[in-house]
């Protein structure tokens, strides 16, 4: 018998799904409730339901984390604490929590209240695990794209927990990047609502439409003795949108698979195929694959036909509801009873290690009939609705006495609630122990530039040398932005381009993960070359890697660092130096941030829709592996003739989604700039060629200079800055 201990934790969108997940093994469920959860759409629990499911699942040893995991407006943030402060105080065991600002509200509202970091963080190596473990994070939700090596060295190097998914339906772009849907519809994955626009299908070169952003279903059962060597401390089932039925039979399965390779891990481990038929045969769409665990990418993990659901058969259902639905499991319990004349009563109940006695009323001489073990035993054992289910109970008597019906149920009664309290006090989480380095310092404890008072200067971003050389051409454009790739691409015509006089940020990758490490010593060569002011990050990882490398320039975020109320731009504002605001809040939501910090705000570019693992190209056609290629673009066109340019980025193996027009706020610019906000209003350029990117500069700058003009391209988007997202 292994010493392993490994968490099978299991979904519920409502109170149906939590009874079915506990009748069926799971150690842990996760839920959400009427505020701050990503399946807005789920049934979800209101607070009592929560409650009540903490005391159900402490009386099973089981535990309950609570999802926050949606970014949080600043009009919502006054509710997060006492929305959360009851569901404390009931035992609630952690929080699972994608928003910075909400993460540092929690640690420091709720002492000893484990944190989970989602993964809608996009949490994809140890750098940016080992950030929030200095924040007081405990469990790491890594991204799906990670492969055992990755989880096995976030976990070698923080010791952090690890809860990583198992089985379930799996997004197409990296979790938390993926603005597709709140682009195109205004339902946004960050809030829980993803309308699916993955899932639809596309052409590409004027083929057959087919699926090529549908993932199929996860499946590990013929892997778990490899993901439990890994080291993975939780075994996460996705479903929250699921049923009881399915919440119930794929737990059941993978609970009876983690126990048979714990009993013996030097058994040949084999699943039934009648097993597999069953959990095959629950929702499940038309295929699946193990996700990214041995993989990078591949065609294999992609439905390109329908990716329609294959439904369940009638008779696993029917056999699924009669074994974990229709009646709630119980806990065997003993019990020892004495009941003799001239004594207070006594029972005794014993759960495990766990026992409880209590005494009641003195049993009196029996003047007529005296109590039989049988009477005795028969009231005692009438446990009703309660959690227990006696597998043995003895009586002690004498034979020769009376207690009144109402006494003996009064002892029963007493003996229950308190081997209840028992169990609960002994499951409860211990606060006292601290779970994280609490309350440390960030990694960076101050910004290195203050609030400098400036406002609206317009700079840009570019990605290709053309767009490089482009905006070098303008002197009124003082700072510019330069996607770090580029001088992977071009080793000297990049540096060649930088001008003297203007003052330059290199920008790193959007996705930072072991493959971008033999990378490092180059993008920190260029960093101390003196060619650069600075330097923005586009996630957490990249921040923590130039803290430890003793970085002291400036450093500023990019938008996919999400801050979307007071409490985020707080706290990041003391590590950087800039901060650049969200693409999904609209101009009032914006105005509610605080005005007190150095803020960046991009006015035009092609909405990077998705960025994946997973390559559109090689699925369609084949991989191109061309990591010196400036214009790896690719195409997809929708059921409504729409184009979508997709570009490989070669380097780092990852792809990115762009909108089929740009977002230019030139309409809304005289309010911008009559605002003055914003340290920074920003051009972004990343599928222009040269004359595009000069075209919209030149407009740009006529705009603010207060000679009108036309906006080089016919259509285009103001994003969210009208409308915003639910």
């Amino acid at each position: 018998m292994s010493e392993q201990k490994v968490e099978l934790l299991a979904p519920a969108g409502d109170f149906a799904c939590f009874r079915a997940a506990v009748n069926a093994g799971a150690d842990a469920v996760y839920l959400g409730g009427d505020q701050f959860g990503a399946r807005a759409y789920a049934g979800n629990f209101s607070d009592e339901e929560i409650v009540r499911a903490l005391r159900i699942a402490h009386l099973f040893g089981r535990k309950i984390y609570l999802t926050v995991n949606t970014l949080v407006k600043e009009s919502e943030f006054a509710s997060l604490i006492p929305y959360v402060a009851p569901l404390y105080d009931a035992g609630l065991d952690g929080v699972i929590v994608q928003d910075i600002g909400a993460l540092n509200c929690l640690r420091e509202n709720f002492p000893g209240l484990e944190l989970h970091a989602s993964t809608q963080m996009t949490i994809t190596g140890a750098y940016g695990a080992a950030y929030l473990q200095r924040l007081g994070v405990c469990r790491i939700v890594p991204a799906r794209e990670l492969s055992l090596d990755e989880i096995k060295a976030i976990r070698e190097r923080t010791g952090l927990e690890i809860e990583c998914f198992i089985h379930g339906a799996m997004c197409y772009a990296y979790s938390g990047q993926c603005l597709f849907s709140s682009i195109l519809g205004g339902r946004s994955g960050n809030r829980g609502r993803c309308a699916g626009p993955c899932r639809l299908p596309y052409t590409s070169g004027g083929n057959q439409a087919q699926y090529p952003l549908s993932l199929k279903d996860m499946y590990t059962l013929p892997m778990l003795p490899e993901l439990m060597r890994a080291g993975i401390d939780s075994f996460k089932i996705e479903g929250r949108m699921k049923s009881p039925e399915y919440v119930a039979g794929v737990t059941s399965i993978y609970r009876k698979y983690i126990d048979l390779y714990l009993e013996d891990p030097e058994k040949i481990y084999q699943v039934d195929p009648a097993d597999e038929q069953i959990i095959r045969q629950l929702y499940i769409r038309s295929d699946t694959c193990n996700g990214y665990y041995q993989r990078h990418n591949g065609r294999s993990m992609v439905t390109l036909r329908e990716p329609g659901y294959s439904g369940s058969t009638p008779s696993v259902l029917d056999d699924i509801r009669e074994r974990f639905i229709a009646r709630d499991i119980l806990l065997p319990i003993t019990g020892s009873a004495k009941i003799r004349a001239g004594e207070a009563a006594e029972l005794t109940l014993e759960h495990g290690s766990t026992s409880v006695t209590v005494r009641g009323e003195a049993a009196s001489p029996a003047v007529n009939r005296p109590l039989s073990r049988t009477d005795i035993s028969q009231k005692l054992e009438k446990l009703g609705d309660t959690c227990f289910a006696f597998s043995d109970l003895t009586v002690d008597t004498d034979e020769a006495s009376f207690m009144p019906v109402k006494a003996l149920n009064e002892l029963r009664r007493m003996a229950v609630s308190g081997l209840e309290d028992e169990l609960l006090k002994r499951n409860r989480p211990a606060r006292q122990a601290a779970t994280a380095i609490t309350g440390a310092a960030p990694v960076r404890s101050r910004a290195v530039v203050k609030d400098t008072g400036r406002r609206n200067d317009l700079c840009v971003y570019v990605s290709t040398r053309e767009q490089l050389m482009t905006a070098g051409a303008y002197p009124k454009l003082h700072r510019i932005y330069v996607d770090a790739d580029l001088f992977l691409r071009e080793k000297e015509g990049a540096e060649q381009s930088l001008l003297p006089g203007k003052e330059y940020f290199l920008v790193l990758p959007h996705i930072f993960r072991k493959r971008t490490y033999p990378y490092l010593p180059a993008y920190e060569k260029l960093l101390g070359s003196g060619s650069f002011s600075g330097v923005m990050v586009r996630n957490f990882g990249e921040l923590q890697w130039l803290c430890e490398t003793g970085y002291a320039g400036g450093i500023e975020s990019d938008y996919t660092i999400y801050v979307w109320n007071n409490a985020s731009l707080s706290f990041l504002a003391e590590q950087l130096d800039c901060i650049t605001l969200p693409l999904e809040l609209n101009r009032k939501e914006l105005g509610r941030l605080s005005a007190g910090h150095n803020t960046s705000f991009v006015l035009y570019g092609y909405i990077p829709m998705m960025y994946s693992a997973n390559c559109i190209r090689k699925t369609l056609e084949h991989c191109i592996n061309d990591a010196g290629a400036a214009d790896n673009k690719y195409y997809l066109t929708d059921r409504y003739q729409n184009i979508f340019t997709v570009t490989q980025n070669c380097i780092h193996c990852y792809n990115i989604l762009y909108n089929t027009v740009p977002l230019s706020l030139h309409g809304h610019l005289e309010a911008i700039l009559k605002k003055g906000c914003y340290s920074r209003l920003r051009l972004d350029f990343s599928i222009e060629n040269a004359a595009q990117t000069r075209a919209v500069i030149e407009y740009y700058l006529n705009l603010m200079a207060g000679t009108a003009g036309t906006f080089p391209y016919r259509e285009f988007t103001n994003g969210h800055y009208k409308r915003g997202v639910e």
